[in-house]
């Protein structure tokens, strides 16, 4: 039986697994892939090399860590977790069972896609996901930000503050908020309403996006483009049993505790930012979280 099974190959599932390896914790760590659901790398048409996310190079560090003890990584995909008295049993989609004394969920969260040409070939060729991470990659620039939710109106007042001009793009109506309201005082912002986009423009970086309003059709040239629609939190795995919010976030405490003892989670999964180097703080409290919780057993 493991101290500790981790769910999820993202910074925070990454983190957490070497942190807990370096507290001699016998951990596993499960995942599909490294890298979560985000792609953190940003390339532009004006910048020289690969510009990635501060905090990449220990991220790194830990990823090397973890390829070098093969015996700490399964890579494939969990199908059900339960708890157990006193641990709790993994099940893998190969049909691998793994038992736990503790669990962390480091699952992310899936964001809705605009499902349009050119978005999956100019994703980190200035198509971004995380207005967070890359959004001072694009000082100066003319940008777009698709959503209509606290996280698009977020991103465009972020945005507003580095880049030349932002387009935000609603699909449907901005609600009525303080922060809606100071958007449309802003003077390099511009919003459309009622609008979707049809198409991501460009050869090798983003160029333009193609947006559609009733019958007429028209383009905007940009050279960013942000995607902040509804993202679905990874956690019908414990839904039924870790207390979640409405939207099915996982609620943790200061410590990265849920509801069920035993159980920790971290990431995207809960409800904290987008930001890659936060995920990595979180994953490593999760981590001695565990820890500590072993202590006390």
């Amino acid at each position: 039986m493991y101290d500790l099974i981790i769910i999820g190959g993202g910074p925070a599932g990454i983190t957490a697994a070497a942190t807990a390896i370096n507290q001699r914790l016998d951990a596993l760590i499960i995942a599909e892939r490294w890298g979560g659901q985000t792609t953190y790398a940003m390339q532009l048409e004006d910048m020289e090399g690969r510009e990635i996310i501060t905090g990449e190079t220990l991220l790194d560090a830990f990823r090397r860590q973890l390829d070098y003890l093969d015996f700490v990584r399964d890579f494939d995909t969990v199908v059900k977790v339960m708890p157990e008295e006193g641990h709790f049993i993994v099940d893998t989609r190969r049909g691998d069972r793994y038992e736990g004394r503790t669990l962390i969920m480091a699952t992310g969260a899936k964001p809705q896609r605009l499902d349009v040409p050119g978005e999956a070939r100019l994703t980190g060729y200035g198509l971004s996901y995380s207005a967070a991470t890359h959004a001072s990659l694009f000082l100066g620039k003319d940008v777009a930000v698709v959503g209509q939710g606290r996280r698009a109106q977020w991103a465009a007042a972020d945005l507003a503050r580095k880049a030349h001009k932002v387009y935000l793009l609603v699909p449907e109506s901005l609600p009525d908020t303080p922060l809606t309201h100071r958007l449309r005082r802003t003077e390099n912002v511009e919003i459309t309403e009622q609008v979707r986009v049809v198409e991501v423009q460009g050869e090798r970086f983003v160029e333009g996006v193609v947006v559609a309003q009733g019958s007429a059709e028209w383009k905007i040239p940009v050279k960013g483009l942000f995607v902040k629609l509804p993202r679905t939190p990874n956690s019908a795995l414990v839904r039924e049993w870790v207390d979640c919010d409405e939207r099915g976030h996982i609620i943790v405490d200061v410590h990265s505790a849920t509801s069920w003892p035993g159980v920790f989670a971290a990431g995207d999964v809960t409800h904290v930012s987008e930001q890659a180097l936060v995920h990595i703080g979180e994953g490593a409290k999760a981590a001695l979280s565990a820890y500590h919780y072993l202590l006390m057993r």
